[in-house]
């Protein structure tokens, strides 16, 4: 008997219940023995409604019958295919299951949850500050991307350190929120990581992702000489854009619409937690800019990507109480199609074309909006600072891994340290930082749900 043997260590298990590959419903799993910790809860987006749903969620019976395992849930940042599946995956799998994010993305799930009628409050993790779950130790570290208070997180494992970088981007001139920390990531990567999981959907561009700030001299000049009104649709929680297209209408005297319930609520969660800089008496009702000189207002509306039901797409189609649109008035698509939804917003487009107003969006203006993903310079220096022995690109389509993988192999690294898992591959990590591909008995589905506005839209007679 050898008193003396060290034990051997399990191996840890990642996987992807949205599936490797995927743009969108972001659900990753780390287990260790049994215990699991889960990174991201987020919604996907239907091409087209239909009596399914207009959201997809990931099929989370492996949650359901691993429940007792479950340790916490942590959130990377506040859009939907992050954080939108939580009031439908938390009843399933135990609604009191600790959930942790940063200042604004606690707030923006909290007031999901009030939609939902759930009572989970989110605890608030600053940065630097480590919470200690379980086998897993993990940091949230300040990030840019297209909406402030994004993080990585830095976690700690009995296998060594891995860093999961969701969506980011380097930022150095934010127009809200804190700028990318790129000193302590190089410090978690002096600390020695086995394993990064990185953003990948920004790998086929050259260069640099330019700065969000960048988006403001683009809607002054749509929004410059329009004699009319102006419509700005971008996503509804781009809390960013909506400060820079305040900052506009502010100069040019016209006054604030908002015509949507989900912007007004992301607006108000982010004015209250000081996420946004509002003039007093900046704001009117839908009912008194009917009223006021076209030239005079401006409507935040939601609805940027196509959604039926949508208040820019009620307005189109004549059926909004608030409003109708008028000859000379503008609309301007600040954002980009998220997948799945191009048939929809192109749609929605050809609508308002065949109305003769005058229509600006990123297909004609590419300035009009600019990605929160990093491209390939930005993927190439988190690459260099985090240094991790083996690197799994996540956050896009299969040929947006494999163009990672590309870009990673002219920084050193052999086919063998890239791992490009395929849709129900598990990764697993074991001792001396070997990270391998293991096939899995999981087969990610897709489950369709009916949004709150999904709901109030169906059932309506075409």
């Amino acid at each position: 008997m050898k008193i003396f043997e060290r034990e051997e260590k399990s191996p840890l298990k990642i996987i992807s219940l949205g599936g490797w590959g995927k743009v969108t419903e972001n659900l990753f799993v780390y287990e260790y023995q049994d215990k699991i910790l889960i990174i991201d809860c987020g919604i996907g987006f239907a091409e087209k409604n239909s009596d399914k749903g207009d959201l997809i969620v990931a099929d989370a019976s492996y949650l359901e019958k691993n429940r007792s395992k479950i340790l916490a849930i942590a959130l990377t940042h506040g859009h939907e295919d992050h954080i939108g599946a939580l009031p439908y995956v938390l009843p399933k799998i135990g609604k009191n299951i600790p959930l942790y994010g940063s200042k604004l993305t606690a707030a923006l799930i909290e007031e999901k949850f009030r939609e939902h009628e759930i009572s989970n409050k989110v605890n608030v993790v600053k940065a630097y500050e480590k919470v200690k779950l379980g086998p897993f130790t993990l940091e949230f570290v300040n990030v840019t991307h297209s909406i402030p208070d994004a993080c990585n997180i830095a976690i700690n494992t009995p296998l060594g350190m891995i860093y999961h970088a969701s969506d980011f981007k380097f930022d150095w001139t934010p127009p809200v929120g804190k700028k990318i920390d790129a000193g302590r990531i190089a410090s978690i990567g002096n600390q020695g990581v086995v394993l990064m999981l990185s953003d990948c959907l920004g790998s086929e561009r050259s260069g640099y992702t330019l700065s969000e700030s960048s988006v403001e001299d683009s809607l002054e000049r749509e929004m410059r000489g329009c004699r009319g009104r102006v419509f700005v649709t971008t996503i509804s929680s781009n809390i960013s854009r909506w400060q820079q297209a305040m900052n506009v209408a502010l100069r040019y005297n016209r006054k604030v619409a908002l015509a949507g319930r989900s912007i007004e609520k992301n607006i108000e969660v982010a004015s209250r937690i000081g996420y946004m800089n509002i003039p007093k008496g900046m704001f009117v009702k839908v009912s008194q800019a009917e009223r006021m000189p076209a030239n005079r207002v401006c409507f935040f509306i939601a609805g940027s990507q196509g959604q039926e039901g949508s208040t820019l797409d009620k307005v189109i189609s004549g059926v909004y109480r608030g409003t109708k649109m008028r000859k000379d008035d503008k609309v301007i698509f600040s954002s980009d199609n998220i997948p799945g939804t191009e048939v929809s917003v192109y749609g929605l487009i050809d609508k308002l074309c065949r109305q003769g107003l005058e229509v600006s969006y990123s297909a004609i203006f590419d300035d009009l909006h600019v990605s929160g993903h990093g491209s390939q310079a930005d993927l190439a220096l988190m690459l260099s600072l985090v240094r991790p022995l083996s690197v799994v690109p996540i956050g896009g389509a299969f040929r947006h891994m494999k163009q990672y993988s590309v870009l990673a192999d002219k920084l050193g690294y052999k086919e063998d340290r890239v791992l490009l898992p395929s849709y129900s591959n598990v990764i697993e990590v074991t001792e001396g930082g070997k990270v391998s591909l293991q096939k899995g008995d999981l087969i990610p589905k897709a489950i369709y749900v009916k949004s709150p506005q999904g709901k109030r839209s169906y059932g309506k007679k075409k």
